[in-house]
């Protein structure tokens, strides 16, 4: 009985989508060169798309659909809260990139 509740528990706590969510706003956003600005949009890009894979139909879903079926709301909760940070944080980085970067291309 112990083993199964022990199974239980380590499937619950690996199917759950992990907590990725991006600060906005970091304190050297604002002395970050262009070249880093764009890096740094370019990965956000890569992690948006991880982080919207992680919703809807997934493997981890599923899983807790056959174990534990509110695993599927917490799951959901934290993959939108995931894409929505990043999201935040790409805004942000685009509207720095904008005023820095293009503004000294037109000069």
């Amino acid at each position: 009985m112990r083993f199964f509740a022990a199974l239980l528990s380590l499937t619950l706590i690996s199917g759950c989508v992990s907590n990725r969510a991006i600060q906005t706003v970091q304190p050297d956003d604002y002395s970050k060169s262009c070249e880093t600005l764009q890096y740094e949009l370019t990965q956000l890009g890569a992690t948006f798309e991880d982080a919207k894979d992680d919703s809807g139909v997934t493997a981890k879903n599923v899983g807790l659909a056959l174990v534990f079926w509110p695993g599927i709301i917490v799951n959901e909760v934290r993959a939108n809260k995931n894409q929505d940070s990043i999201s935040n944080r790409v805004t942000h980085l685009s509207s720095l990139y904008n005023q820095k970067c293009l503004s000294q291309q037109g000069e």
